[in-house]
Order: C-alpha cells, then sequence, then structure tokens
C-alpha cells in the first residue's frame, strides 16, 4: 500500500472515530438530559397531587393509570423490538412496518379499552373512576402511537426526536398539571392534562417520521401474522411482569379504599422514579458490552464487566434504600405536605429493600439476556406472580398498603434468588460482596446523622447525608483502587479518541503505548432485548450537515 493511501485509509478511519464518539456523546447526554426532565416532572407532579388532590383523589388516578397499565400492556410495548430491529436491518421497510403496527396496535386497543370498561363495571368503581379509567384508556392509544414512532427513530438512530417527545410530555403534564390543580381542577381534569401531554408527545414524533422518512399506506397481512408471531414471547413474558408489579393497586382497591390506594401509589410512585440508574446504564450502555464480552471464549473479561458494573448500582443503590428508611418522614413531608400522607411513610420503609434488590437485578437480568438463557424469563415471571398474588392476597387484608409494599421487595429478593439459580456460576459477582458491605457501613454511618438531623428539611439533610456517605466510603475504600484507575484511564482514553480525528497515527500508537485497544469507530446499536450490530462500513454515507441532525 503506497503511502497517499495508507494517509487515505487513516484519514477515514479517524474521521469514523470522531463521528462515532460525537454520536455516542450526544445520544448519552440528550438521555440524561430527558432523564433529568422525567424526574423532576415526576417530583413535581408528586407535590401538586399531594397538596392540592390528596390522598383519595390522587388514590382514584393512580387507581386508573395502573388498571390501564395492567390490561393495555401488549398495546403499549408489543411489536417495539421487532421494529427496531427489523428497520435497523433494512431501512426500506419502514414505512410498511409503520402502517401494519399501527393497524395491530389500534385493533388490539379496541378490544382491550373494551375490556377495561367491562373491568370497572365489573370491580364495581363508580362513575368517576369509571370516567378516569376511559380517559387514561384514550392516553394508552396516544402513547403506544408515540412508542411506534420512537421505536423507528431508535432504528434510524435518531435518539433525538424520542427523548425530545418524551421531554416535551413530561413538561406539559408537570407544567399544566401543576397550574390546573392549583386553581381547583378535579382528578378528570387532571387525567386530560395527561392525555394532552400524550398526544403532543405523539404529534412531535409521527411529524419529524413523516418528514425524514414519509408515511405509506401498504396493508400486508404476511407481515402483520409474522409481527403476531414474533411479538408472543415478548408479550408474554411483559404481561406476567406487569402483573406482579401491578396487581397489588388493584386488590388494595379492591379489598380496602381509594385513600389507602393514595397512600401506596404516593410511596411506589417515588420507588418508581428512583429506579433511574438501572434505566439509564443497563440497557443502552453496559447491556451491549455484556452482549459482545459474551461471545468471547475468555469469560474472566465479563465477569470483571459485571462486578464493576454491580459495584456501581450497589454504591449508590444501598444508601439510596437506607436514605428511604431513616429520612421517609422527611421525605413524604416534603413532597405531600398534608397529614393524611403520614400512612405513606411505613409504605415508602417497606419498599426501600426492594430498590437495592431492583438495582441487583437488573445486573442479573441483563446477565441473563446477554447470555441467550432469556428463555428463563416467563418462567420467573410465572413463579414470581404467584407468589406475589398469593402473599398479597394473605397481607393485604393484615397490613393493607405496608402488606403490598413487603410484598413488593419480597418478589424482587425472590427474583434475584431465581437469577442466581440460572446464571452460570463462573459469571456470579462475587466480588462485589466486599463493596456491598462497605456501601452498607458507609450508609449505616449516614443513617445516624440523618437521625439527628431528623427535624430539619430534607433539602437540608441531603446535601449533609451525602457528604459524610461519600466521606465514609472513601475512607473505607469502599470502590477499589483498580476502579479508580480505570475510570481514570477511561476518561484518557476518550481524550485520545477525540484527538483521532486530527492525527490518527499518532492516536493509535499512543493507544498502544497505554497499553489499550485501539478504537475501531464502531457503532453500535441495541435495544434491549433485541440488538443489531452494525459497522461503520454497513451504515448510509451521511454527510456533515445530516450527522449534525
Amino acid at each position: 500500500m503506497n503511502a497517499a493511501a495508507e494517509n487515505q485509509q487513516h484519514g477515514q478511519k479517524g474521521r469514523a472515530i470522531h463521528i462515532s464518539v460525537k454520536h455516542i456523546v450526544n445520544n448519552t447526554v440528550i438521555s440524561l438530559a430527558g432523564q433529568v426532565v422525567t424526574w423532576s416532572s415526576t417530583l413535581v407532579l408528586l407535590i401538586a397531587y399531594g397538596r392540592f388532590l390528596g390522598a383519595a383523589k390522587f388514590g382514584e388516578l393512580y387507581l386508573a393509570i395502573t388498571l390501564v397499565g395492567l390490561v393495555g400492556f401488549p398495546v403499549e410495548f408489543s411489536f417495539s423490538q421487532q421494529l427496531t430491529r427489523e428497520v435497523a436491518q433494512d431501512a426500506s421497510k419502514a414505512k410498511s412496518y409503520l402502517t401494519n403496527a399501527l393497524l395491530l396496535k389500534v385493533a388490539l386497543w379496541l378490544g382491550l379499552f373494551s375490556l377495561l370498561v367491562f373491568l370497572s363495571h365489573l370491580l364495581g368503581y363508580d362513575r368517576e373512576q369509571g370516567v378516569l379509567v376511559a380517559i387514561c384508556g384514550i392516553t394508552l392509544l396516544s402513547t403506544s402511537i408515540a412508542s411506534t414512532f420512537a421505536s423507528l427513530h431508535v432504528a434510524f438512530e435518531r435518539v433525538i426526536y424520542p427523548v425530545v417527545g418524551s421531554i416535551c410530555e413530561k413538561g406539559v403534564a408537570a407544567l399544566v398539571g401543576y397550574l390546573v390543580l392549583r386553581h381547583g381542577a378535579g382528578v378528570e381534569v387532571m387525567a386530560c392534562v395527561l392525555l394532552g401531554a400524550s398526544i403532543v408527545n405523539a404529534i412531535w414524533q409521527a411529524s419529524w417520521f413523516i418528514r425524514l422518512v414519509g408515511v405509506g399506506f401498504d396493508i400486508d397481512w404476511k407481515l402483520i401474522c409474522g409481527l403476531i408471531r414474533a411479538s408472543i414471547p415478548f408479550v408474554t413474558y411483559g404481561v406476567l411482569g406487569v402483573l406482579y408489579y401491578r396487581i397489588d393497586t388493584v386488590l388494595l382497591s379492591v379489598m380496602t379504599n381509594s385513600a389507602v390506594v393514595g397512600w401506596y401509589g404516593a410511596a411506589y410512585r417515588l420507588f418508581d422514579t428512583l429506579n433511574f440508574l438501572p434505566t439509564i446504564l443497563m440497557t443502552p450502555i453496559m447491556y451491549p458490552v455484556f452482549s459482545k464480552l459474551s461471545t468471547s471464549t475468555d469469560d474472566e473479561r465479563l465477569k470483571v464487566a459485571i462486578e464493576k458494573t454491580m459495584n456501581f448500582l450497589l454504591f449508590f443503590g444501598i444508601p439510596m434504600a437506607v436514605g428511604m428508611i431513616v429520612a421517609a418522614p422527611n421525605i413524604v413531608g416534603f413532597l405531600y405536605h398534608r397529614a393524611e400522607f403520614s400512612h405513606t411513610i411505613p409504605t415508602l420503609q417497606g419498599l426501600a429493600p426492594g430498590l437495592i434488590l431492583l438495582y441487583i437485578n437488573a445486573v442479573l437480568g441483563t446477565i441473563i439476556v446477554s447470555t441467550k438463557q432469556e428463555k428463563t424469563f416467563p418462567v420467573m415471571a410465572a413463579i414470581a406472580l404467584v407468589f406475589n398474588l398469593g402473599l398479597n392476597l394473605l397481607l393485604i387484608p393484615i397490613y393493607r398498603h405496608v402488606g403490598a409494599a413487603i410484598v413488593t421487595s419480597l418478589t424482587e429478593m425472590l427474583l434475584a434468588c431465581m437469577a442466581i439459580v440460572f446464571l452460570p456460576k463462573r459469571l456470579l459477582p462475587v466480588g462485589s460482596l466486599p463493596v456491598a458491605v462497605k456501601s452498607l457501613a458507609a450508609s449505616l454511618a449516614m443513617a445516624v446523622v440523618i437521625m439527628f438531623m431528623s427535624s430539619y428539611q430534607i433539602l437540608v439533610i441531603l446535601p449533609v447525608a451525602m457528604l459524610v456517605y461519600f466521606g465514609m466510603a472513601t475512607l473505607l475504600r469502599t470502590i477499589p483502587a483498580q476502579d479508580m484507575q480505570a475510570l481514570y484511564n477511561a476518561v484518557r482514553h476518550r481524550r485520545v479518541i477525540l484527538s483521532a480525528a486530527k492525527n490518527p497515527v499518532e492516536t493509535q500508537e499512543a493507544s498502544q503505548i497505554a497499553g489499550e485497544e485501539p478504537y475501531h469507530g464502531r457503532i453500535i446499536l441495541r435495544d434491549w432485548p433485541c440488538h443489531s450490530e452494525r459497522s461503520e462500513e454497513s451504515l448510509p454515507h451521511v454527510d456533515s450537515e445530516r450527522s449534525e441532525e
């Protein structure tokens, strides 16, 4: 190869590296921004619900949302994995998949919406509760349409459109919802606000998809049958999972009253919100890494990646859970501002251990999928459903909302035990046990400080608690020294990559000197539980203006 050709090849590789890193960094920043808005909007709405609706009315809204999510899961999440995978592999299928997937979802929604109305009557809900279920049922349709367009945007690696759509939806819901509730609006108006925000998201994503790709009206019955067949395993697992996570709310509504549902929902919404770390870390970042390393014959590198990920989640998850237990009165008092929500305090404390187990299960579940053992998921979900339902029927009549919270944590513990049984023993992250013990010790020191500061607002307690925890964790050397070194190397390696576009030859030599593997500019797009890997050669050529988009 002559010098000119070699320089050209290095230049192309450097440009590919530059575009890949820019693409990854942009998507990461956008996703984090979306998560921040979602988290903030949820807290704003929780404050509004507590202060302006009260426990009983909030319980009615939470029950309607939960019942619709329980029954309507197949509409909202079915076909998403297939759409992303197939269109990522062949972009020409986008219009056909869009038309047929939307046709299927509308047909499915009509049947499930009728079922929702029937269930509302069967369960003896009053007219107001029935209206709420109907409004939330219509929201289900707009949400499923938005998720369809989101799957296709992801297939084209345009993460910005679904994220911005989600930001618009959550932002509108929080802003408008807070204002209307503050001015005395009822729970039905709030449900309509959530519907309007969902429609805004769907319109945003649909308009951009039509602008960039177009739209077609080709009905393909063979394609429809294929989508239905391929979705059966995903829908089966999803439905079972949603059942054991949400059935407790329906049981509470039947066995108790709307105020009790409100106390439980107030704690559970916060519990759901604190699940943001696995959401950000596992699916978009670590799942591709686990999948790639699982193809190697050397399991040691995969086990190291698993342990480092588990260390990270334990380091942050354990103090969150301990803080939920000790500072529960301060958290509930700040968010809900009403004496009647004091019943939410033991519920939040009962859910707290489940948060740590949920973080652990996020890692274990990702390992199972990465090693192609996802067929065990329906079995695990079915066992968890039977366990959850039986224990709820036993404890809810006695302990009501607190019993439901305890059952949620115990179900997470059962799932963790089953995941450990199904996992290859060589991949178990036993090296994370010292990190867990040290994190717990630092969290207990933090808990003592929180108890001494119990008379203060949570906004005062939180920064002090964080300083105590991080200080104790540093003294105990909770994060191993090699992890800190790995973080330093990762930052240093990122700087090396960013300079590759200017001098690719020197960059590759520098990477080799540092003992790092050269980065070859591969762009990987995966959407759990399906994935597609496309090298730079298989990607369509994009000019500089398009890549900026």
